[in-house]
C-alpha cells in the first residue's frame, strides 16, 4: 500500500518531469527557429538567444528523461524510505534554486556587458537573456515544487 508521503513524492516528481519536458520541447523548437531566423536576418543577438535556448532545452530534456527513468525503476517505498527521498528531493530542489539564481545573475551580467558592446567568452547579450530566462523558469519550478513536499 502506498503511503501518503510516497503519493506526494510521486506527484511532485511527476510535475517536475512533465513541466521540464514541456519546457524543453518548447525551448528546443523556439530556440532552433530563432537561431535560424537570427542567421537569416544577420542578427547575432537573436541567433545567440536561439542557440542558447535550444541548448538548454536539450539539457532539460535529458534531465527530465533521467527523472522519468529513475521513477519507473523504483519500486514501492516504505514510509521511512519515502521520507528519506522527500528530504533528499527537497534539498536538491533548494540547491538547484540557488544555482538558478546564479543563472539569472550570470545572464544579467552577460546582458549588461553585451549592451556595452563587450562579449565574454564569445557570449553576447542574446546568450545572457536566454540563460536568465532559463534560470527564472527553473527557479519558479524548483521553489514551487519544494513547497509541495511535506
Amino acid at each position: 500500500m502506498e503511503h501518503m508521503n510516497e503519493q506526494q513524492l510521486t506527484s511532485v516528481e511527476s510535475t517536475l518531469t512533465s513541466a521540464l519536458l514541456a519546457w524543453s520541447a518548447a525551448s528546443v523548437a523556439v530556440g532552433a527557429a530563432l537561431a535560424v531566423a537570427g542567421r537569416a536576418s544577420k542578427s547575432d543577438e537573436v541567433t545567440a538567444f536561439g542557440r542558447q535556448t535550444a541548448a538548454w532545452g536539450a539539457v532539460d530534456a535529458l534531465i527530465a528523461g533521467a527523472g522519468v527513468l529513475s521513477r519507473r525503476r523504483r519500486g514501492p517505498l516504505s514510509g521511512d524510505e519515502a521520507d528519506k527521498k522527500i528530504r533528499s528531493l527537497r534539498t536538491l530542489l533548494l540547491v538547484n534554486a540557488a544555482a538558478d539564481v546564479g543563472y539569472i545573475a550570470g545572464g544579467a551580467l552577460l546582458i549588461a556587458r553585451g549592451r556595452r558592446g563587450r562579449k565574454t567568452l564569445r557570449m553576447s547579450a542574446g546568450d545572457g537573456a536566454a540563460i536568465a530566462l532559463q534560470g527564472a523558469f527553473l527557479l519558479v519550478l524548483d521553489l514551487s515544487q519544494a513547497r509541495q513536499l511535506p
